[in-house]
């Protein structure tokens, strides 16, 4: 029998990365195991105490051991895109980067699949839809879209891009590439819904001079309802919205001034 005390500390023999070694099948298995839980789980099987920092370190080097690094993720890109428009005969797809002295720098990546183009010229309506959102998690940036709508009245997709940045010169490029893509011209007989993202507006002016630039009604009644709320106003600001004849449009906008200035 041992009468001495067990050492449950063993300082800088339990490492982050050994701990990595060890959990990586339960990180898969068991992604949503909490911090505490983990450290738990190691006292009981290695009678080791560890920190909680430790054990987010070594969840994170699991994980990286199993995904990659996103270097190496990144430096791939270019065989993605070439074996994108290999499986794909038509597809346009383009990386973009910056260069500074001995690196490349990711900048943007367009892809418009030659069958969406195709279906869209074909069997949607002249209306395209540009939109950005932002990426969430490790790597931050922006995603492009240019969406329309099928003769089923459903949401179709046409091309999208990743940019590091919103700005004009992006939206600049994307538009470009789109134009180029469905041999939209100048714009005539073309319909595009935006909101008021960065650059977007005059990259259209300069791009498609002859388009009809709307913008999204959804985006406006959000905009318009931090400053006048109320149900009133809401059934006006639709009614509007909807209107198709300029003299319903322009009387139900007469309606919410007066509301809005005796307010």
């Amino acid at each position: 029998m041992h009468l001495c005390a067990r050492n449950y500390h063993f300082g800088s023999l339990v490492t982050s990365s050994w701990l990595a070694k060890h959990y990586l099948k339960d990180v898969i298995m068991k992604p949503k195991m909490t911090l505490l839980e983990m450290q738990a789980d190691v006292l009981q099987r290695f009678s080791v105490s560890v920190s909680l920092g430790q054990c987010q370190r070594a969840r994170a080097t699991a994980m990286g051991m199993i995904e990659g690094k996103l270097e190496d993720h990144y430096a791939k890109i270019w065989d993605y895109a070439a074996a994108i428009r290999l499986s794909n005969p038509g597809t346009t797809c383009l990386v973009g980067v910056e260069s500074n002295p001995g690196f490349n720098y990711f900048k943007r990546f367009y892809v418009g699949f030659k069958a969406f183009r195709d279906g869209w010229s074909r069997g949607c309506r002249r209306v395209i839809r540009l939109d950005g959102s932002f990426l969430k998690g490790q790597v931050k940036g922006e995603i492009l879209t240019a969406i329309g709508r099928d003769a089923d009245n459903h949401v179709y997709p046409i091309a999208w891009a990743v940019v590091n940045v919103e700005n004009k010169d992006n939206w600049t490029w994307f538009i470009d590439n789109l134009v180029a893509d469905l041999d939209l011209g100048a714009g005539n007989g073309l319909v595009v819904i935006s909101n008021q993202h960065k650059g977007l507006l005059q990259a259209v002016v300069d791009l498609l001079p002859n388009v009809e630039h709307r913008q999204c009604a959804r985006n406006i009644f959000a905009n318009f309802t931090k400053k006048f709320t109320g149900l009133e106003l809401k059934s006006l600001f639709w009614e509007a919205a909807m209107s198709t004849v300029e003299g319903d449009f322009l009387a139900t906008m007469e309606k919410i001034k007066k509301i809005t200035e005796t307010g």
